[in-house]
């Protein structure tokens, strides 16, 4: 219990020694589910690419090295993390290509219609206020700019008892229902089976087609 607990917390903000060996097995485990999402981002050449919790860095570096957005930005909360992104992509930030900042997705450090597209992966089960973080995509994105949120399957997390170590799990028709609310539109979802590292998974994306009332 104990140890998955440790597991668990450094699944979600991994610091120290161990933080770093679980940025590689994310990097390898969530290769499928990153892949999706880089596909469901389309990117066109000039976007402005926001990445919420980039973890090892994997989809990131996809992004980066695929040379076709005109600017990078990642965020995620843990200092840990931070630190190896600046070391990993010192060449990138250096040419102000990329750019990362220590924030958390209840609080995007980013004007009002900032970026054109923003993708998260496995972040969601630990947002506080998941319908904040939701106003606030819907705050930094462009109108017609696009949100990309890909998840395990409920299944998977209370099968590998995550869900007892904070893990909030989310059915499609609940995220759909909650974007909805924060003003998106045109939502979908599609399955994919990630095989033994994550079995079923989601990837939902919607566009921003009118502008929340938060500001």
């Amino acid at each position: 219990m104990v140890i998955r607990s440790f597991l668990a917390k450094q699944l979600g903000y991994p610091s120290g020694f161990f933080g770093r060996l679980v940025m590689k097995l994310l990097n390898k485990s969530n290769a499928e589910m990153n892949d999706i999402t880089f596909t469901k981002l389309n990117i066109q050449p000039g976007d402005f690419i926001l990445e919420i919790g980039f973890g090892g860095g994997y989809l990131l570096n996809k992004i980066a090295t695929s040379q076709i957005p005109s600017l990078i930005a990642a965020i995620d909360p843990t200092i840990d993390v931070i630190k190896m992104g600046n070391k990993k992509f010192k060449h990138q930030i250096k040419q102000k290509y990329l750019e990362l900042k220590q924030a958390s997705a209840e609080s995007l450090p980013y004007n009002n219609r900032y970026f054109d597209k923003i993708c998260t992966v496995n972040t969601i089960y630990f947002w506080s206020d998941p319908k904040l973080v939701l106003d606030e995509c819907n705050r930094v994105l462009k109108l017609n700019g696009k949100l990309v949120i890909c998840y395990n399957s409920p299944v998977f997390l209370e099968k590998t008892k995550l869900t007892q170590h904070g893990f909030k799990t989310y059915e499609p028709e609940n995220l759909e229902l909650l974007m909805q609310s924060s003003g998106f539109t045109d939502i979908s979802t599609i399955s994919a089976d990630g095989g033994t590292s994550n079995e079923v998974f989601y990837c939902t994306c919607g566009t921003v087609t009118y502008i929340n009332s938060r500001k």
